[in-house]
């Protein structure tokens, strides 16, 4: 009996060096994978992100040739020029090509981007936006508007007061976030339907979202509670740690 010991030493030696070695790819190829991705989605989105693998070993996912859920997120991204935004994105099916240079690719992606009001209020203060308003809610308005994000819609308000109020329901059209007027207020009170129809179909309230990373379109836009949320998807992207 006491012969065998030794050899249950040696065994329980072997096994804690085989997990030392495991445990060491591990962090090694979450590092390297992780500063790829990571280098990937920042030289897009202007700042680094926060990468997650899951709960899967990385090293079981490389030997069976392809990631599961990757997921990515950042504070302060920008999307073609529109930030600051609060960035959500899961890649799934991502496949690495090469393993010393750190290239592959993307089988789908979903990203979610929230603005906020002050980045919303930027999308609507262009003269294109302004000038299709009515000239009452111009006045009204002033120079210095504000925003408001409620659950379905978006109200444009003076800086102070209500002595004019628009709501816009904001919704996605050809890689494009576009905002339909569905209430106008003056001094308190509603404007006629027939006028607010014939302010409506005069409104041009749009952001253009086409140069966007990694070939996503824009799927959705919805009005949250105090957030404006957009979607995007896409399909077959490529990604390197050069960028």
């Amino acid at each position: 009996m006491f012969l065998l010991f030794p050899i249950f030493r040696r065994l329980l030696y072997l096994a804690i060096f085989v997990a030392i070695l495991a445990v060491a790819g591990e962090l090694l190829a979450r590092k390297l994978i992780g500063d790829a991705v990571s280098h990937a989605v920042a030289a897009r989105i202007g700042v680094s992100p926060k990468v997650g693998f899951g709960s899967t070993p990385l090293v079981i996912q490389i030997i069976h040739g392809s990631l599961g859920d990757v997921t990515v997120k950042a504070a302060d991204a920008h999307l073609d020029g529109l930030g600051p935004l609060a960035l959500d994105g899961t890649l799934r099916d991502v496949h690495l090509r090469s393993l010393t240079s750190l290239q592959g690719a993307i089988g789908s992606l979903q990203v979610r981007a929230g603005v906020p009001p002050s980045t919303v209020r930027g999308m609507l203060a262009t003269p294109a936006c302004e000038r299709s308003l009515p000239s009452s809610v111009q006045a009204g308005l002033s120079t210095a508007a504000r925003v408001a994000i409620f659950p379905g819609r978006v109200d444009l308000l003076p800086p102070h007061g209500r002595a004019a109020e628009v709501r816009l329901r904001p919704y996605a059209s050809n890689d494009a976030v576009r905002f339909a007027i569905i209430a106008i207020e003056l001094g308190g009170a509603e404007v006629p339907p027939a006028q607010l129809r014939a302010d409506s179909a005069g409104a041009n309230c749009s952001r253009a979202l086409s140069n966007l990373p990694f070939g996503v379109g824009l799927v959705s836009a919805q009005a949250l509670d105090g957030t404006l949320e957009l979607s995007f998807s896409g399909r077959d992207a490529s990604f390197s740690a050069i960028g």
